[in-house]
């Protein structure tokens, strides 16, 4: 289990673990939320793909595979999901690299591939332009509207010089803001117009397309606020249409693995937003409901998985928050200093009363478990001095 520091790791480290599977984690660091579990056997590091480059990377996370004579190696997230594909690397005999085919998952890695497969299915995507040429973004605003959503590519992008290199999404509110972005990004960009409303994710694990489990959420705060990884966030039932939208972008993929399919939903229907191809960072949550994703994934790619009608066997209305993110969430919403946060209906109130919630019981925390204690401390060391940085920084 690699990105052992991420909660959706330890989700499914304390899943496995219970189920009575031997789990090993590894990551950059040494100290990880997942590797102080109860449930974690060993724990291994590799060295970042940022620093030391994606070969250095993949060969780590094999070699830590055949020292320990696992059965399958399961990427958390695009960070050892690219190096392992990028580099073709080869799992030890008897090995199993928990990813969809090398395929699918380069094209899902692409938002510019992600939008024409969608259109090619019926699935409704915001207006958008596809720019290569930074001076083609010139006269967006106007075609698209202020502010224009400006997302790279690839969110991870493998360099030159063979390190890893992140894309990330921002917004632009001139031309000349645009035209910026799009030299920033060093690669082809997908300009969206906004589309507001609430992020609503579809949690999937799919087998050669065919659905066996699916999970809803709803994004409560979001981080940056103005959209992006949800630090408290509720289950809801299975929207028929979004599911039914998520299926079908896995189904034309071929896909085998886990997959968070992410819409917003206003005042103009519902619109994707994003397909990562990967376990979701809000994991815990599917967790804590009932949706035993861990165990599908697990079979699906040994080949466990008996052909049955989708599991959607799990509780609505359980909520559970990220509390490094909700942190950043509240200090965001308290500061309003960022021309973001006016895309969403939030007042300083909103903060206080979010950093009330912290101290109310009900809430749920994706590190806290009566059984396993130890990661919530972890945890809670890691998102104060993520914070103390926070504010020294500013």
């Amino acid at each position: 289990m690699t990105d052992a520091c991420r909660g959706s790791a330890l989700a499914v480290v304390r899943a496995l673990g219970r189920a009575g599977h031997t789990v090993i984690t590894a990551d950059t660091v040494t100290t990880t939320v997942a590797g102080s579990s109860r449930y974690a056997s060993a724990h291994g590091t590799y060295p970042a793909p940022e620093v030391a480059g994606v070969a250095a990377t993949a060969e780590a996370i094999v070699g830590l595979a055949a020292r320990h004579a696992v059965d399958i190696v399961i990427p958390v997230t695009d960070d050892t999901i690219v190096p392992l594909l990028a580099t073709g690397a080869e799992m030890p005999d008897g090995c199993v690299l928990a990813t969809a085919d090398p395929i699918a998952v380069d094209r899902a890695g692409s938002k510019v591939e992600t939008v024409h497969l969608a259109r090619s299915r019926g699935v409704p995507v915001p207006d958008h332009e596809v720019v290569e040429d930074p001076s083609a973004a010139r006269g967006s605003i106007a075609r698209l509207g202020s502010p224009v959503v400006v997302k790279p590519d690839r969110s991870r992008l493998v360099a030159a010089d063979g390190r890893l290199r992140r894309g990330t999404v921002s917004y632009a509110w001139t031309d000349r803001e645009a035209v910026d972005a799009v030299v920033a990004a060093g690669q082809r960009v997908l300009l969206q117009r906004h589309h507001p409303g609430t992020g609503v994710g579809i949690g999937l694990v799919a087998d050669h397309g065919r659905p066996v489990a699916l999970v809803q959420h709803r994004r409560i705060h979001e981080v940056p606020v103005s959209g992006g990884a949800s630090s408290r966030r509720e289950t809801d039932p299975l929207d028929p249409d979004l599911a039914d939208h998520a299926t079908a972008l896995l189904s034309a993929l071929g896909w085998t693995g886990a997959a968070m399919v992410e819409f917003k939903v206003g005042p103009g229907g519902a619109s994707l937003m994003e397909l990562n191809g990967r376990l979701w960072g809000s994991l815990p949550l599917a967790v804590r409901s009932g949706c035993d994703v861990p165990g599908h994934l697990l079979a699906v790619h040994l080949g466990d998985e008996a052909a049955r009608p989708a599991d959607t066997d799990y509780a609505v209305g359980v909520r559970a928050r990220n509390l490094d993110l909700e942190l950043v969430w509240i200090g965001s919403v308290l500061a309003k200093g960022r021309r973001s946060s006016a895309l969403v209906d939030l007042t300083r109130r909103d903060g206080v009363a979010a950093v009330v919630d912290l101290l109310r019981p009900g809430q749920g925390e994706d590190l806290l478990a009566a059984d396993d204690r130890r990661p919530l401390a972890v945890g809670v060391r890691h998102a104060l001095g993520h914070a103390a940085r926070k504010v020294v920084h500013r």
